[in-house]
C-alpha cells in the first residue's frame, strides 16, 4: 500500500512539472502568414527574418537573357531591355574581326584555279554591287581540304545591320582578272538571334564562311 501511494506520489508531481512547462512559441509573433514551429517562425516563400517581417522584392521577378533582379526590377545586360530583358536591342554596327572559309572548290569546273598551282585565295564583302572591303593580302595555293583563315585588322564594320550584304571568295591571279569562286548573300542580324560571337554562312553552294562578330549599340 505504501509502495502504491508513492508511486500515485511520484506521477503526480511528474504531471505537475509537465503542465507548468513553457510553450517556446508563447512569446513569438510570426508576421506575414509566418507559423511558429518550436520557438522560431517557419516563414512563407518570398519572407524571411526572425519574424518573417523581411520581404525580397525580387520574390517571384524573373530576368531574361543574364539580366539581374535589383529592389524588385530587372538591370539588364547590355544588347537587352523590357521589363524582363526579353527584348533585344538592334545594335547599331556589327564589327567583324575575322573570316574564316570553311569551303570552296577545288577546281574551276574541273580545270585548275591556277596553271601550276592552287588557288590563292581572299575575301570580300560588298553591298548592292558596291565593294566595302577585301582582304589584302591572299593565303597562296589554298588547299580546299583545310579551313583558312582571315584577320581582319583593322575591324570592319557592318554599319546597316538589318541590311543585306554579299560575302564573296576571290583566287588572285598575277596577270589575268581574279577569278570569281563563289559568294553569299547574308543580313548579318535578327531580333531573336541572342547576339552570337559568331555565325555561319552556308547556303549549300560552292563556299561557305564562319564570321567572328562583336556588337556596337
Amino acid at each position: 500500500m505504501r509502495n502504491l501511494s508513492l508511486t500515485l506520489i511520484l506521477l503526480s508531481a511528474v504531471l505537475s512539472l509537465a503542465s507548468c512547462k513553457k510553450d517556446p512559441c508563447d512569446d513569438i509573433t510570426c508576421l506575414n502568414g509566418g507559423a511558429c514551429i518550436d520557438g522560431s517562425c517557419n516563414c512563407p516563400e518570398g519572407y524571411s527574418g526572425a519574424q518573417c517581417e523581411t520581404f525580397d522584392a525580387c520574390f517571384n521577378v524573373v530576368c531574361l537573357n543574364g539580366g539581374d533582379c535589383v529592389n524588385g526590377a530587372c538591370v539588364c545586360p547590355e544588347g537587352y531591355t523590357g521589363a524582363d530583358c526579353s527584348q533585344q536591342i538592334t545594335p547599331s554596327k556589327i564589327r567583324i574581326s575575322r573570316i574564316e572559309v570553311t569551303r570552296f572548290p577545288a577546281t574551276d569546273n574541273g580545270a585548275g584555279w591556277d596553271f601550276t598551282s592552287g588557288p590563292d585565295i581572299y575575301p570580300i564583302i560588298a553591298k548592292n554591287n558596291n565593294l566595302l572591303w577585301e582582304y589584302p593580302s591572299f593565303i597562296q595555293n589554298a588547299d580546299p581540304s583545310t579551313n583558312h583563315s582571315f584577320d581582319v585588322n583593322p575591324v570592319f564594320d557592318l554599319e546597316s545591320p538589318n541590311d543585306q550584304y554579299a560575302i564573296s571568295l576571290y583566287d588572285y591571279d598575277d596577270f589575268d582578272n581574279d577569278d570569281f569562286m563563289g559568294g553569299i548573300l547574308f543580313t548579318p542580324y535578327s531580333s531573336n538571334n541572342k547576339f552570337p560571337s559568331t555565325f555561319t554562312l552556308d547556303a549549300g553552294g560552292d563556299v561557305a564562311f564562319k564570321v567572328y562578330v562583336s556588337y556596337v549599340w
